[in-house]
């Protein structure tokens, strides 16, 4: 399948676990400084154009909130988070899926703050259902750098760009 020219009319941001206390357990390479730079920038530049769905798990847990700088570049889709109450595979949650599915879009941009947890099971689960992915890879992040690769060269494999 030919990958089609990701727009703001064409492409939707699933952004998964951008969590602080995911950040500082799950991130050390990249280095966790860099990840968290990196989706600050993404959403400033990228995610105002785009439909934009934020999703959390366990913020009153030691997953922690989500990223308090996220709410003041994006207040509305912070407000609008969805909670997704442990589950791993965020496109699994309904919530999740009808939001997705209600942008209309057929293109995902994800990131996922754990490359192995909250990155690879949402990006492949969205490729299965259908939708040309894209992966967010230096808005993420592994505790080595070995495992974040292997995990950026399966979702290649397996059709994301």
């Amino acid at each position: 399948m030919t990958a089609e020219r990701l727009s703001p009319t064409t492409a939707a941001f699933l952004l998964v676990d951008q969590q602080t206390g995911v950040l500082e357990r799950v991130v050390k390479a990249p280095p966790r400084e860099a990840v968290e730079a990196n989706v600050l920038r993404l959403a400033r530049r990228r995610c105002p154009r785009h439909a934009l769905i934020f999703t959390t798990s366990e913020e009153d847990g030691q997953n922690g909130a989500l990223l308090p700088s996220l709410q003041q570049v994006l207040p509305a889709a912070y407000a609008s988070r969805i909670d997704r109450h442990g589950m791993i595979d965020s496109p699994a949650d309904p919530a999740v899926a009808q939001a997705v599915s209600a942008t209309g879009r057929r293109q995902l941009i994800t990131a996922g703050t754990g490359t192995e947890v909250c990155g690879l099971p949402p990006a492949l689960h969205a490729h299965q259902d259908g939708y040309q992915v894209a992966f967010v890879a230096d808005a993420c992040g592994s505790l080595t750098a070995i495992g974040h690769d292997i995990l950026l060269r399966r979702l290649e494999q397996e059709g994301s760009r």
